[in-house]
């Protein structure tokens, strides 16, 4: 009881000291940079560094096509306060929603050929969830015993277990944690050239060459 109560202050207490705690906005473009690759062992050097960047942070790898070049990962329970060895959630809207609610991650990072000589597009995404299960009905103080058990029918009349009486419940990307992965991902790969892939799209100046 004493260590759910210092658990309980130690919240209210941070915060107090946590700015800027509002929902961050939702990306609407792709998480991505483009990179010049010279040699396969490009290739192969950036294609390793992204898993590897995966695995620093905590992602179990899924599917790993490097046919495709994609890499998916398992749906990972983001860090609590308490385990300080894992990178915390940012920003801080994403850190409390991470200790109030169960949220998962799951990370994507695909690799796929631009237009260009040697170039590829490297596209990073992050999808969150949140845990939602069904109330359990308790009309008694011996029904408090049978709250996480199937005994204790669900709001809506059910006998279910829980993992019939829950879901995940989609909560868009996580457009923070795209651009650390991605700029871990460029960073560790060494001496690769990034280009800002809107260029491609930039009007020509105009000349200015007489006629």
């Amino acid at each position: 009881m004493f260590l759910r109560y210092f658990c309980v202050v130690i919240l209210v207490a941070l915060a107090a000291v946590t700015p800027g705690c509002t929902a961050p906005a939702q990306p609407t473009e792709p998480t991505m940079a483009r990179v010049a690759l010279e040699a396969p062992v490009e290739y192969e050097r950036l294609w390793q560094t992204a898993g590897d960047v995966l695995r620093d942070h905590y992602f179990q790898l899924d599917r790993v096509d490097r046919g495709n070049g994609i890499i998916t990962t398992m749906p990972e329970t983001s860090a609590g306060w308490i385990e300080l060895w894992r990178p915390q959630p940012q920003p801080a809207y994403y850190w409390w929603e991470a200790n109030l609610h169960t949220v998962q991650r799951k990370a994507t990072v695909s690799i796929s050929p631009a237009e260009g000589p040697g170039a590829y597009e490297v596209r990073v995404q992050v999808d969150r969830y949140r845990f939602s299960l069904e109330e359990r009905q308790i009309d008694n103080p011996a029904g408090a015993l049978r709250l996480y058990s199937n005994a204790a029918p669900t709001t809506s009349g059910r006998l279910a277990r829980v993992a019939e009486s829950s879901h995940w419940v989609p909560l868009g990307r996580d457009g923070d944690m795209e651009q650390r992965l991605l700029a871990a991902i460029m960073k560790r790969s060494g001496g690769l050239t990034a280009t800002d892939p809107k260029d491609d799209h930039q009007p020509a100046p105009p000349s200015t060459q007489p006629q």
